[in-house]
């Protein structure tokens, strides 16, 4: 028997023992989903509504509480700040099996954390997280997942097909493709996926769900990255290039210096932020034809995230940021290996439409 189906047992067992999931959902003209960074303290707890505060390295404080997510990335710009994903409701925290959840009626948040020696290896332990969440999703109110965040050691690590990103990838596909043998409407969410230092082999995944189904965004200067072709690995990423969800809030996944399905400024890391920036500007005014958003740009609309490889371009990067995007703008800069090891940095955003930020 396969190492992973004893996992999806307990799961099974697990999920049928849950009770509660979803409850009542009342009408609310808020936004289904808020996010901002902020400074926690130990000894202020959570707000009701909080599904999430994501805590990024060793030293940034959260209070104990559940719903804290701690991701081993070390901010390098932006330090003691926190992701906190509000929704609209006192949150519902839940366990079910491996996995985390909070929800508030309308959205979930949920995560899960698998030692990849307990699989045999990432490969596995990827089809084991993902398979595992879809399978949860599946089964609950929150049937839409809408983006999620994977957090892998050691990323960049093996050669060709047996670097360690490329493993997560067939993984990560062979989840979809069993969950899509059943489900033929449940299509790719906006992701990101980026490595975390040398240390315990896990991976993490942690995801945003709703009830109703957003809509997938592509880049016209981008190739889609289900469609990549056979160089970049055995499976093709498994993700969209953004989400449009309901209220709308645009999730961005993660952005880098990719035009068509090729790298480009190898070496270059103030090149390589221009034409991310260019890529992300190209899909905000894709996204604003097709779906008659407010804003079209980066802006007080945006919240910006950034993985840097190198610690030392940070000051580079962090003012080159500012020049291009004013100081209305918040972002972090975290210290991260990036899925492609040519690959300097990456940028991920979520972009509320700009008609509705005084909701």
């Amino acid at each position: 028997m396969s190492k992973i189906e004893p996992f999806f047992n307990d799961l099974a067992a697990a999920r049928s023992a849950s009770s509660g999931l979803g409850g009542t959902v009342e009408s609310s003209r808020e936004p289904a989903l808020r996010v901002a960074y902020s400074s926690l303290r130990l000894d202020e707890p959570l707000g009701d509504d909080v599904l999430a505060a994501v805590v990024f390295g060793g030293q940034t404080p959260c209070p104990a509480d559940p719903r804290c997510l701690r991701i081993d990335l070390e901010p390098l710009a932006g330090a003691g700040l926190s992701e906190v994903w509000r929704g609209t409701a006192p949150a519902r925290i839940g366990t079910t099996g491996p996995i985390r959840h909070v929800d508030d009626g309308r959205c979930l948040a949920g995560w899960i954390e698998l030692e990849e020696r307990r699989f045999g290896g990432l490969v596995e332990a990827s089809e084991a997280a993902y398979r595992g969440m879809l399978r949860f999703q599946a089964q609950s109110p929150f049937h839409h997942v809408w983006r999620i965040w994977n957090f892998i050691t050691a990323i960049n690590e093996g050669d060709g097909d047996a670097e360690r990103y490329k493993h997560f990838c067939l993984g990560r596909a062979r989840a979809f493709a069993a969950t899509h043998a059943t489900a033929t409407d449940f299509g790719y969410p906006a992701a990101s996926a980026v490595g975390k230092p040398q240390g315990q082999r896990t991976l993490q995944v942690c995801w945003l769900a709703g009830r109703d189904p957003a809509e997938r965004i592509e880049n016209p200067r981008q190739v889609s990255a289900y469609d990549y072709p056979r160089r970049y690995g055995p499976a093709a990423p498994s993700f969209s290039r953004a989400m449009l969800t309901p209220d709308p809030l645009l999730l961005i996944s993660g952005t880098a210096s990719i035009v068509g399905h090729a790298s480009v400024h190898a070496g270059d890391v103030r090149a390589q932020l221009e034409e991310t920036l260019a890529n992300l500007e190209s899909l905000l005014q894709h996204t604003r034809t097709r779906n008659a958003m407010g804003s079209s740009r980066l802006g007080p609309a945006s919240v910006v995230k950034v993985y840097l490889r190198n610690p030392g371009d940070t000051a580079a990067i962090e003012s080159r940021l500012r020049e291009r995007l004013g100081h209305d703008v918040p972002f972090l800069i975290l210290a991260a290996d990036i899925c492609r090891s040519e690959l300097l940095l990456e940028i991920e955003v979520v972009q509320r439409d700009g008609r509705t930020l005084s909701a």
